[in-house]
């Protein structure tokens, strides 16, 4: 007996990814570059910060519907790891990664008016290029599981 999941599922499903998606591309490859064109750094900074805390929650509820929606269909173990390695890298990235950034941020003041070469600008630098590769690979796994075809498990009774 083969198990069929109703075409909501499905519909919940890539609504979730595509939604996640958007959270990963939009603020980061849209408002962000649009805030530090128009923004001193220091208020850009605190405005993106506001933004990306906002969406990485946003994207962590939706990774809950997203999961249930992957149990009621049966999909693929690539399903889960794609969207697990994207629940881990938003979840470093919202309560690991921003916290060492805010914290550089509370010590240094404005990073911009620091010299080239201060250890605290090097230390946000540092954590910045962690955030943004992991937001990067996320995006890219969110662009996959959008557009892959779920392959559904066959579950035999």
């Amino acid at each position: 007996m083969q198990m069929t999941s109703k075409p909501i599922h499905y519909a919940g499903l890539r609504l979730s990814f595509a939604l996640m998606m958007g959270l990963l591309i939009v603020p980061a490859y849209v408002v962000a570059p649009i805030l530090f064109a128009q923004l001193e750094s220091m208020q850009a900074g605190l405005v993106a910060g506001k933004i990306f805390h906002v969406s990485n929650i946003a994207i962590l509820i939706l990774a809950v519907a997203a999961a249930w929606f992957c149990f009621r269909i049966k999909t693929s173990k690539t399903t889960w790891y794609l969207l697990g390695a994207v629940v881990l890298m938003v979840a470093i990235n919202a309560f690991g990664v921003t916290v060492m950034m805010t914290a550089i941020k509370s010590e240094a003041g404005d990073i911009s008016a620091l010299d080239k070469d201060d250890t605290l600008r090097l230390a946000f630098a540092f954590w910045h290029g962690i955030g943004s590769i992991m937001q990067l690979i996320s995006a890219l796994f969110m662009v996959v599981l959008v557009m892959k075809k779920q392959q559904i498990v066959e579950v035999s009774a």
